[in-house]
């Protein structure tokens, strides 16, 4: 695969909103829905790590999706070199390909669509991580061009 070929074609992908805090988390199926699962609440980089490794290997998922917060006159932050680090470090401990999307305002995206259901402040504040790791699975999935394979 080159840099720009993506999992488009795999069967189940995880995809990862990543924070400091907490990552949220998606699966997409085969038929290319993608579904929320609950976010995961940092503690070590090895335990996120073990945890991400558990939860590839209950799904079946074959690849993973990672956001990539670039600033929006395409520069690369900080966050997004710790996320590829982050990257990398999980491609190792999982054995499987993992691929950046860009996810500029997938957050007020989840915020707006979260908005819409009524929930309590607190219901939706606790969902948003995994429903902007939705909103970037998703993305990526409906692309032309896939995202970068990072590792």
């Amino acid at each position: 695969m080159t840099g720009k070929e993506g999992a488009g074609g795999a069967g189940v992908l995880l995809g990862l909103d990543y924070g400091r805090k907490r990552i949220g988390i998606a699966v997409s199926t085969p038929l290319r829905t993608v579904h929320p699962r609950p976010r995961l609440e940092r503690t070590t980089l090895e335990e996120d790590l073990d945890a991400l490794a558990a939860l590839l290997k209950e799904t079946g998922a074959t690849a993973i999706v990672i956001g990539l917060p670039h600033h929006m006159d395409d520069k690369v932050s900080d966050m997004e070199r710790e996320v590829r680090g982050f990257a990398v470090a999980l491609a190792a401990e999982c054995g499987v390909p993992v691929f950046g999307a860009d996810e500029r305002l997938t957050t007020e995206a989840a915020d707006s669509a979260l908005r819409q259901t009524k929930k309590h402040w607190r219901d939706r504040k606790a969902r948003r991580d995994s429903a902007a790791a939705c909103i970037v699975l998703q993305d990526y999935l409906d692309a032309q061009e896939r995202g970068e394979r990072i590792a």
